[in-house]
């Protein structure tokens, strides 16, 4: 399976994921110009800004590792342009969904209010 396919099937089970928890999903794979988001999607009135990131067990480093100041910013960036766009006026937070694949069996952690907007 090439890295895309993975990608693809990890932002999926995140999708599913998020529904079941009760969020609805407003957009998956969001993008304008460089900017991207994986999942947009809102619970309780709040605007959620899903980052997905998957690795196989073998990693030495957990997924949300990855998620570094420099993605956040583009990430926050991200965020502002779909904001503006739909002329949105709710809270936004920043959550990352991080899938390890092991032998088959795909363990999901949840981090809600990963980082915050640098002032």
């Amino acid at each position: 399976m090439s890295t895309r396919e993975v990608g693809r099937q990890a932002e999926q089970q995140a999708v599913d994921y998020l529904k079941e928890q009760g969020f609805t999903i407003r957009d998956i794979n969001w993008q304008q110009g460089q900017k991207e988001i994986d999942i947009v999607a809102v619970k309780n009135g709040m605007l959620h800004i899903v980052e997905v990131r998957s690795l196989s067990s073998t990693s030495i480093m957990q997924p949300y590792q990855s998620v570094n100041r420099q993605k956040q910013k583009n990430l926050i960036r991200a965020a502002n342009a779909y904001i503006e766009k739909y002329g949105l006026d709710m809270e936004v937070q920043f959550d990352i969904i991080s899938l390890v694949r092991n032998k088959g069996f795909i363990e999901i952690e949840y981090i809600p209010n990963a980082f915050y907007p640098q002032l």
